[in-house]
């Protein structure tokens, strides 16, 4: 019966083919500010006509029947995780895994996993500027929002790793075809837990779970080596005598993120000895996002940020008079950390940010 309703499910739900990384759907590029796009409807009306559409259906119901038999009876028992403390068993270190955040796929490459899916493979290409890289191998499973449910099953994968946020809404689905772990990458403010914590922590849940715990303890003693080699360099450097603000100016968008003691990149700069002087709202997600106005309460403070070369917004500060007035901008303290750090990763994206940090620190002590 389960099959049944899983074959039914796959075929009525919406299930999409992998998606080009520009037809992203809301939610889709959150961290970085991109606009929702309405994705188009898995059919298009008309074309060869009822008969043939309904031919499809059927032989679609009968490859999904006998598929939803197949991952039941391999799945049956073993529960899904939207914590961290879950647990999870398998008789075998799973190998065949499908990751739907970037954070999971690099975390996957940090422990030697290749994937085998992933979603938005240009997206992440893009943005998480790590070693080492996907193999070319590995398939796209659509977008991170609405990934292709069809695809993933044609993977036959033994694991599936997501996002709460994005996918907690087809986590029973995503379990009918193989054990899923769901993580929560922004837990609530009042739960006391760090970004910083989490990552670490899902990171190491990651690395049990692939039989790779020493690889993961690795790793993250090399990242925090690196924050406090990092703290040692920067002690009585000019860049770290103020406090800071990190900003990010989004695409298409005319504002500015000022990231608070809640964001990971926040608590990352904090390891390194230095001081935020941004106390936005309390916010999950650890990023407020403001106009300009709010800026000269915390001018005197260096400004960090994040931003694309040619962020038309970005540009169009240069000619702001409140801008050019600020006391940071005046003093030339702005150091740009890139336009392709991704602050929302895994150790080794960590890591690069604390790199782009040094090297805006070594430009600045430059003769």
């Amino acid at each position: 019966m389960t099959g049944v309703l899983l074959a039914v499910f796959l075929i009525f739900s919406g299930v999409r083919s992998p998606q080009p990384p520009l037809r992203r759907g809301a939610l889709e590029f959150f961290e970085l500010g991109r606009k929702p796009a309405i994705n188009s409807p898995p059919f298009l009306r008309g074309g060869q006509g009822g008969i043939l559409r309904l031919l499809a259906a059927v032989i679609r119901f009968i490859l999904y029947f006998f598929l939803g038999l197949a991952v039941v009876s391999c799945t049956n028992g073993i529960p899904s995780q939207t914590e961290v403390n879950s647990s999870l068993e398998f008789a075998e270190p799973p190998t065949r895994i499908v990751a739907l955040e970037w954070v999971y796929v690099e975390d996957l490459l940090a422990l030697g996993i290749q994937p085998v899916g992933v979603a938005d493979i240009a997206g992440y290409n893009e943005f998480v500027q790590i070693e080492p890289q996907l193999a070319d191998t590995v398939v796209d499973v659509g977008t991170r929002q609405e990934p292709s449910l069809e695809a993933i099953a044609q993977l036959e994968p033994d694991l599936i790793i997501g996002v709460k946020l994005r996918h907690e809404a087809i986590e029973d689905t995503l379990s009918a075809i193989a054990p899923t772990l769901l993580f929560d990458p922004y837990p609530a403010p009042e739960t006391g837990i760090r970004q910083l914590d989490e990552m670490k922590q899902t990171f190491l849940k990651i690395a049990e779970v692939v039989n790779a715990k020493a690889k993961g303890e690795e790793v993250l003693q090399e990242m925090q080596a690196k924050f406090e080699a990092a703290a040692q360099q920067l002690q009585g450097k000019k860049i770290a005598q103020n406090p800071f603000i990190l900003g990010q100016f989004v695409p298409g968008a005319p504002q500015i993120r000022l990231f608070n003691d809640n964001a990971m990149a926040v608590q990352i700069l904090q390891e390194l000895g230095l001081t935020n002087a941004w106390q936005g709202a309390v916010d999950p997600f650890g990023f407020n996002t403001v106009w300009i106005e709010s800026l000269p309460p915390v001018e005197n403070a260096n400004f960090f940020y994040i931003a694309e070369e040619k962020n038309p917004y970005f540009q169009q500060l240069q000619q702001n008079q409140i801008w050019k007035n600020l006391a940071f901008v005046k003093e030339s303290r702005l150091y740009s950390i890139g336009s392709d750090t991704w602050i929302f990763g895994g150790p080794l994206s960590a890591e690069v940010f604390v790199e782009k940090v040094l090297q805006a620190n070594r430009l600045e002590s430059a003769p």
